[in-house]
């Protein structure tokens, strides 16, 4: 969350939009996340020998890796960008 303050939304659609775009990207990250996991369940059920089961898993890994890590470098950029923005204020009411 952002110390910015929230405009209050002009109509209830508007509302409606904001809740599912708030909701819709963790969302997205659990259920791919959650899926990966009944997959790799499944495969291990039903896979015959150690080498498909391997690259299942490895596919599984980097998907569930990439998204967790591109969230992780979001968040690092966008502190970054909100510890930049306060510097510059500070350095504004400084001079």
């Amino acid at each position: 969350m952002t110390d910015t303050p929230i405009q209050p939304l002009a109509s209830p659609s508007e509302r409606v939009k904001a809740f599912i775009g708030d909701l819709a990207r963790p969302f997205a990250i659990y259920a791919t996340s959650g899926a990966a996991a009944v997959g790799i369940v499944r495969v291990a059920w039903v896979v015959e020998n150690g080498n498909d089961g391997a690259i299942y898993l490895g596919a599984v890994a980097v998907l569930v890796g990439g998204i967790y890590g591109f969230k992780s470098w979001e968040q690092i950029k966008t502190g970054k960008q909100g510890a930049e923005v306060e510097i510059a204020k500070a350095k504004s009411e400084a001079t």
